[in-house]
């Protein structure tokens, strides 16, 4: 059967071809790298239907993909599939279109440190020069996330005509839990997806490593596309959901909205600020002059906004850090009742700026965050902390490993300070044997 050229469009899937011999570990590092990056990944072990494996192939790729990864191991020359199907595939796309993104993860050296240019050609049995124009980057972390970085910004700059068209609108999707395959994607901008994990409640810490690890690429990538506003849809884990909200302040992309699962819109185009008929208010405080922990000091709010009361887990997080905490604050909406979507803006303005005047007038300090909210509410909290230092942590109901205490807990996640250079998710707190 002839080759065909793979039909594609800028939201289309990346394709990774590699070796399972000797490349599966690689493609399932890059290939999560990629999907917290934002980008729906074709992968054969994730996504390949039954039947014959190359017509499958052909038929899985035919469906659409937007660029491709050669994973050049030293076995790669022993798969028949690889040299003969989706190696000349990928090229032929590549080179009929321009649009089609091409790059090699190559784990082949030359000497210790220092990658074999020439190895992709002499093992996939192509021309000299074939792939002398496609980006080499070796196999460690970052020549992985450096491969993630390529592709992302050759995607989104790919995304500026239907971004224009779509009144300057950046589109993304975020998931903590969803299972890895290809079809889990919305023809967004992004879908950015971490992987999941086997606790009950908690996010998976590779999973949050890999988003620390892209993160940061996402405000340029933003940029690129000439966006003016951004839309999110999905649902996640809290400390995620700040997260994506801190990498897009209100300073750099002006309107947001979320749209949680029933559709409604939670905008938010502003400041953080009081007001003068406040939604939210402080419901319980306490300071302690005698507290003591080394370094910057440490205060706590609890984002109490659900209608029902849940307080069990804020106690026990009080009674293990009361010596450290400075100051703490209970924040609740002022009515009791359900958030109306259409306060969003002025909810998030008025919970920062509570948690902004906690900060300040503590000496600058750090922020232990307990969010009791919904995600669309978070996505617009943490895009007005700018400045602010914050640990995030997630609620945990699961069976105790030891003793008799059974209240939930919140767990330390992730340390995340808007507006950090080397992006917004400074440390991953969860520890690995938390999950």
């Amino acid at each position: 059967m002839p080759n065909i050229i793979a039909t594609h469009d800028p939201a289309d899937p990346i394709f990774i071809s590699y070796r399972q011999s000797d490349g599966t570990e690689i493609c399932a590092e890059l290939a999560w790298l990629l999907r917290a990056g934002g980008i729906p990944v074709w992968r054969d072990k994730d996504d390949l239907p039954p039947g014959d494996t190359e017509e499958r192939l052909r038929q899985a790729i035919g469906d659409g993909i937007s660029g491709g990864v050669l994973v050049t191991t030293p076995e790669v020359a022993k798969s028949r599939v690889v040299k003969g199907v989706e190696a000349p595939l990928l090229f032929d796309s590549h080179k009929a279109h321009p649009s089609f993104a091409l790059g090699i993860a190559n784990a082949v050296e030359r000497e210790p440190g220092k990658i074999d240019y020439s190895a992709p050609e002499r093992l996939l049995g192509m021309a000299g020069d074939t792939l002398s124009g496609v980006d080499q980057h070796p196999t460690h972390r970052d020549g992985l996330r450096t491969v993630v970085q390529k592709m992302l910004w050759h995607r989104l700059a790919n995304h500026r005509e239907s971004v224009a068209l779509n009144d300057g609108t950046f589109s993304l999707s975020l998931q903590t839990r969803n299972a890895a395959q290809v079809y889990d994607r919305t023809g967004n901008q992004l879908d950015i997806r971490v992987r999941p994990s086997d606790h009950e409640r908690l996010p998976s810490r590779e999973g949050l490593i890999d988003l620390k690890d892209t993160i940061v690429f996402l405000p340029d990538g933003v940029t690129r596309t000439g966006a003016r506003r951004i839309q999110v849809q999905g649902g996640a884990h809290l400390s995620v959901a700040f997260a994506l909200g801190a990498s897009l302040p209100s300073s750099r992309i002006g309107h947001m909205e979320v749209l949680d699962q029933q559709g409604n819109v939670w905008a938010g185009d502003g400041e953080a600020r009081f007001s003068t008929s406040p939604l939210v208010s402080v419901s319980d405080s306490a300071t302690n002059t005698s507290a003591s922990k080394p370094g910057r000091p440490a205060v706590a709010a609890y984002v109490d906004l659900l209608n029902e009361r849940s307080n069990a887990a804020f106690e026990k997080f009080l009674e293990a850090n009361n010596g450290t905490l400075k100051s703490w604050i209970h924040l609740t909406a002022t009515t009791g009742d359900l958030l109306d979507p259409a306060d969003a803006g002025r909810i998030a303005a008025e919970v920062v700026a509570h948690i902004r005047a906690l900060a300040n007038k503590n000496g600058n300090a750090e922020i232990h965050l307990l969010l009791r909210c919904p995600f669309p509410l978070t996505v617009l909290i943490g895009r007005l902390t700018n400045t602010l230092r914050c640990v995030l942590y997630e609620w945990d109901d699961s069976e105790p490993t030891s003793g008799d205490d059974y209240r939930p807990s919140y767990t330390a996640t992730l340390r995340v300070r808007a507006g950090a250079r080397d992006g917004v998710i400074e440390d991953v707190l969860l520890t690995a044997g938390v999950v």
